[in-house]
């Protein structure tokens, strides 16, 4: 965008000054993400399988919402509404990748679950209180076998740290395919709480109080789209379907972690090329000098692509980054481009 041109600069000079943010292709700008808590969450959504439990064989172990008796989690299951920022590179209409590990981006404990950390009795082997505290996550693992059904344990999940990565993911009309980032757990603590199980078979699932579960990532087989609300506005869609495994004891459970994240950014505001003359003829070309990553160019045809950067050094002068050239004699265009 060409800001003002001017003869009166320099004699039978004109001398065209403009700014731009963008040049050729879109530079990346790190962008910072604000979570929208009311449209992001995550699901855990572990359908009925067959596992070995030792001294028992083979059972059928599915989880049950814990705060339900009639909700499977392969049926809807629990959301935990999710909030934080996400950070990353950002080339407008072009592409974005996902800072893993630069996030602050984690699961609201907003449901109340089995079992309590703080009614937890270290000197019993079998937890059987059935008093709850706030968790992101959570199950009540049961068994069947032959023709019995039965609890195994009450899983919940807490401090719950979510992560997403990528490389640079192409952007078509503003939106980027699935495959293409990881997505997972990056931490949390997980409270088990054992049961005994009938006929005399034990407990084979141990109590656990605020164990570290391993890092649960996996490629994330959706996308998402970016949508341009105006001016330099932004919000961000990443939908979510990513296969987990949950470790208990010699027990793994499979599944899958499904949702989305919605989060909104701005732009940052491009900045403007000031031109002025100075009092011994020489002409003055200023922007802020919070705009660090710019390079000033110049060219004799507006409509060319052959744009050359001004040699000239640039200097630091109060809120300003100043470069002084010489007077043309023909016309001569200037512009920032982004680095």
């Amino acid at each position: 965008m060409i800001n003002h041109s001017s003869s009166s600069l320099a004699r039978g000079a004109i001398i065209v000054a403009g700014a731009f943010l963008f040049s050729g292709s879109a530079p990346a700008l790190t962008l910072v993400w604000d979570i929208d808590p009311a449209a992001s969450y995550v699901r855990l959504t572990v359908p009925d399988q067959q596992v070995n439990v030792t001294n028992i064989g083979n059972i059928t172990v599915r989880l049950r919402d814990a705060s339900s008796d009639s909700q499977w989690t392969d049926a809807g299951g629990r959301r935990a509404f999710v909030d934080g920022t996400v950070v990353t590179d950002y080339a407008d209409g072009s592409w974005i990748r996902f800072m893993g590990g630069s996030h602050n981006l984690y699961a609201l404990e907003q449901t109340s679950l089995r079992p309590n950390p703080a009614q937890w009795d270290p000197g019993t082997l079998s937890y059987t209180n059935t008093g709850t505290a706030p968790a992101a996550l959570g199950a009540r693992v049961r068994g069947s076998y032959l023709v019995l059904t039965f609890d195994v344990a009450f899983l919940a999940l807490r401090q719950v740290r979510l992560d997403v990565a990528s490389e640079a993911v192409p952007l078509t009309a503003n939106s980027f395919a699935g495959g293409q980032t990881s997505f997972g757990i990056a931490s949390a603590l997980g409270d088990v709480d054992g049961l005994e199980l009938p006929l005399g078979f034990g407990q084979p699932v141990p109590d656990v109080l605020g164990g570290q579960l391993d890092p649960v990532v996996a490629t994330n087989t959706s996308g998402g789209t970016i949508e341009n609300l105006g001016g330099l506005n932004r919000k961000l869609t990443y939908n979510i379907n990513t296969p987990v495994a949950i470790p208990l004891e010699d027990v793994v459970l499979t599944g899958t972690v499904t949702g989305q994240l919605v989060a909104y950014a701005s732009l940052p505001q491009p900045p403007t090329l000031r031109i002025a003359r100075l009092s011994n003829g020489n002409l003055l070309l200023a922007w802020p000098s919070s705009a660090t990553n710019f390079t000033l160019l110049q060219n004799l045809t507006l409509g060319s692509t052959n744009w050359t950067p001004v040699g000239n050094p640039v200097t630091v002068v109060g809120d300003e980054r100043q470069v002084t050239v010489a007077p043309s004699s023909s016309a001569v265009f200037f512009r920032l481009r982004s680095q």
